[in-house]
């Protein structure tokens, strides 16, 4: 785990935080990660082959270290801030270690901070993606045996 600083801000922040990485991060980090190698043990040669055009397989998604919600500089949609995960490491993540840390300032006014832990991840978590699909592919096998 990571120390980061939390600071709340305003709806409408978090808005132009997330269309700004819609708009303009979101692809280029995908591309950027495939081009730089980071999937090459993690995906398929045809899900690199998507990366490389800035689309993640349908289980994985990017997250955002310091949430978008978190942070007033523009850094939070930095390449450094982001990460890979599956979809359900991301959504544990969020509902486990993330969320309940931010009940503490729920009703504070913005520009609150706060210190929360976060867990360190490099620019993909492939030891997360694949165990995962490991696990997702055995349930499918034993459906099959039945």
């Amino acid at each position: 785990m990571v120390k980061i600083t939390y600071t709340k801000v305003s709806a409408d922040t978090c808005r132009k935080n997330r269309k700004f990485y819609q708009s303009h991060v979101r692809k280029a980090f995908i591309k950027w990660c495939a081009y730089q190698g980071y999937f090459d043990e993690v995906f398929t040669k045809q899900e690199i082959k998507q990366a490389k055009k800035g689309q993640l397989p349908k289980d994985c998604n990017i997250h955002h270290k310091i949430p978008l919600s978190g942070s007033n500089d523009l850094m939070v949609n930095d390449f450094c801030n982001l990460t890979v995960l599956h979809k359900k490491t991301h959504e544990q993540m969020n509902r486990d270690i993330i969320s309940p840390q931010l009940k503490a300032i729920e009703t504070a006014p913005f520009g609150t901070q706060i210190e929360i832990d976060v867990p360190a991840f490099g620019y993909v978590d492939a030891m997360g993606i694949r165990e995962q699909r490991a696990f997702r592919d055995f349930c499918r096998y034993r459906k099959r045996e039945r």
